[in-house]
């Protein structure tokens, strides 16, 4: 999704004119140009700003009472406190004025990662070690734990076991729902730890810099849990490239010594999460969420078919 717009974002000229005036008496510079990138499912408005003293920033808006104002709120305050070692856009300052909500980072120069780039795959791997590293123990003691920020929502495959599945469900899962409801209600036990998590990376969420690197971006969604969650969150944008998960989860320092079946639990709530939200109506703003959860519906599914029958899977 990130050849696309993928919401209908609020422009910079769609802000009232006194928080565009606020903003730029933070900055101390006037606004010459602003463009908005590709990717996200967000309505609100996210843009790189050129400034006429030669500075680009991102900014980021979205009217306080708006419902998603949390997530930016959240992104904003976790930022602010991640340790400076962490690869992560620094926020330069947060406002609510005018009934709005901003937020403005470092602009970092870069490009979503392709994942069929063998280098910038390597390079995306590398950056998912590195938190992992940087994040364990977990230095902000107050998100909450993975269980409490998706117990009630990883709950796809129970909830069509106990009020009846979707007509269009495929055969597999049809045959196998109980089966999947039983391992889905397994997941929050062995996805718990002390790691402190993005849980939302996929590349649109990430950063290739011009030296190689990769920066992480969005801290919407942070909680602790398994060192092993994000890399296995990350896993379904692979078998979208064709990309098999498997050879890297067996290799890859955060996961090699994790336990198969607490991921192959993990995986069957994704899937779950994806089967059940693909089939709601879609958010006015953000028109292709759905179609992007059918797709990760689609290859998770069938990633975890072949787990599933998987000797110690």
């Amino acid at each position: 999704m990130t050849d696309e717009q993928a919401a209908y974002r609020i422009g910079w000229d769609q802000l009232p004119a006194a928080v565009r005036a606020a903003i730029e008496r933070r900055l101390r510079a006037r606004v010459q140009m602003v463009t908005v990138p590709s990717g996200g499912f967000s309505h609100g408005m996210a843009a790189l700003v050129d400034l006429d003293d030669g500075r680009t920033v991102f900014a980021k808006a979205i009217p306080s009472d708006d419902a998603l104002a949390v997530r930016y709120r959240t992104e904003a305050d976790t930022v602010a406190q991640l340790p400076a070692v962490v690869p992560t856009p620094a926020v330069l300052f947060s406002i609510e004025t005018a009934g709005w909500l901003v937020t403005v980072f470092e602009a970092v120069p870069g490009r979503h990662p392709r994942l069929d780039s063998p280098r910038e795959l390597a390079a995306v791997l590398a950056v998912v070690e590195q938190l992992a590293e940087l994040l364990t123990p977990n230095p902000l003691p107050d998100v909450p734990t993975i269980e409490q920020s998706y117990g009630p929502e990883l709950t796809g495959w129970r909830q069509f076991a106990e009020q009846g599945p979707p007509a269009d469900l495929d055969r597999w899962s049809l045959r196998n729902l109980d089966r999947l409801a039983e391992l889905e209600a397994t997941w929050s036990d062995l996805a718990a730890g002390d790691t402190l998590l993005h849980t939302d990376l996929r590349p649109d969420n990430m950063l290739y810099r011009n030296d190689g690197g990769v920066v992480v971006v969005d801290w919407a969604w942070p909680c602790s849990g398994a060192a092993w969650v994000d890399l296995v969150s990350l896993m379904p944008s692979l078998l979208a490239d064709g990309i098999d998960p498997d050879t890297i989860l067996a290799t890859h320092p955060v996961t090699a010594d994790a336990d198969p079946a607490a991921i192959t639990a993990f995986v069957c709530a994704m899937s779950g999460y994806w089967a059940r939200n693909s089939r709601l109506s879609a958010p006015a703003r953000s028109p292709n969420l759905r179609v992007h959860q059918a797709e990760k519906a689609r290859v998770s599914r069938e990633w975890l078919t072949k787990r599933i029958t998987m000797p110690g899977r």
